[in-house]
């Protein structure tokens, strides 16, 4: 296959024959359908799938650094957020947008590299969680564009104004919250390494994550008491 695979890039690397070379050496219906439904988006993909199937390495792409030169920079995209008046939880979910883009980006490109049903199903999962919350960010962002209000819809809102009330806590409080919080935390652990209601990964991970932070914060409190 290596030197079909090379006299195919050397002759353009046309899509359709590049689809001829798949079906014949390695057929990926998922892979075809994305190349057939936009040839330009995916072209890069299909080259990158075969050069692994045949073992050669694949032309010099475009870097990311000057790929990203031809969009307009995400700040220039959302200027409010160099606004000083800019609501705290937006700045939080600025880079949390960006994390949730490059998560959804660097699993949609592994769903073509999963040899199994467990991987498929994990590499599927983090592609759905990472596009909802990009979404969901998205949404908050586009609202305050717009009307120079909070939406108020994303966790963050809540997450931050519980965290607020917890310095109104007392310190008994604080340190019955606190053994809560580990005992939800030990639980959530426990559920998601079980692997039981699958549909619950993506809800029980969330609030995995929160528990922490909020005992972090808790943890944070105390120790600024005991100095």
């Amino acid at each position: 296959m290596g030197s079909d695979f090379r006299i195919w890039l050397g002759s353009g690397a046309e899509v359709q024959q590049g689809l001829r070379l798949l079906n014949h050496y390695a057929p990926n219906p998922h892979l075809e359908r994305l190349v057939k439904l936009n040839p330009t988006r995916y072209k890069s993909l299909l080259i990158k799938s075969l050069s692994r199937i045949c073992g050669t390495p694949p032309p010099e792409l475009p870097s990311k650094e000057s790929t990203d030169k031809t969009y307009p920079k995400f700040r220039e995209n959302w200027p409010f957020l160099r606004e000083t008046q800019c609501p705290m939880e937006l700045k939080v979910l600025a880079s949390e947008k960006i994390t949730a883009y490059h998560n959804y980006v660097e699993a949609h490109q592994r769903l073509f590299d999963c040899t199994s049903l467990d991987m498929c199903l994990e590499t599927a999962r983090t592609v759905i969680e990472n596009y909802v919350e990009n979404r969901k960010i998205y949404s908050e962002f586009a609202y305050y564009s717009e009307n120079h209000s909070v939406l108020g819809k994303h966790p963050i809102f809540k997450e931050m104004q519980d965290r607020a009330e917890l310095l109104h806590l007392t310190v008994k409080d604080l340190f019955r919250k606190k053994t809560n919080l580990q005992k939800a935390i030990w639980r959530l652990a426990k559920q998601i390494e079980s692997g039981d209601k699958p549909h619950l990964i993506i809800d029980r991970k969330h609030r995995l994550e929160q528990h922490k932070r909020d005992l972090a914060e808790i943890e944070n409190i105390v120790n600024n008491y005991e100095r």
